[in-house]
């Protein structure tokens, strides 16, 4: 019992991972250059750290203040805050 309690405590779904997902929020850059990161806040105020290629990445610097849509494959929680591993993003239409 002891074992079967210590394997599930350990398993990926404790451990605030998830798998594809899309959320949609602002592109902003934050800290210091060189070190600063993209991040993505979504409505809420929650910030995700976006873990992305280097081509979307260069793209996304120049689209600071805009709203995205983030495909992602992860969700991880890292020392940095959570971490979306990007695959694909998306500029929702403004028109109504």
């Amino acid at each position: 019992m002891l074992l079967a309690f210590a394997l599930f405590s350990c398993s990926p779904s404790h451990q605030g991972i998830s798998e594809k997902g899309v959320l949609e929020g602002t592109i902003y850059s934050f800290g210091n250059h060189p070190f600063s990161k993209l991040g993505l806040e979504i409505p809420g105020g929650t910030v995700y750290v976006l873990k992305c290629t280097h081509e979307m990445e260069k793209e996304l610097n120049t689209k600071q203040g805009t709203k995205v849509k983030v495909h992602y494959e992860s969700r991880d929680e890292t020392p940095e805050g959570f971490t979306l591993t990007v695959v694909k993003i998306e500029y929702p239409s403004t028109k109504q």
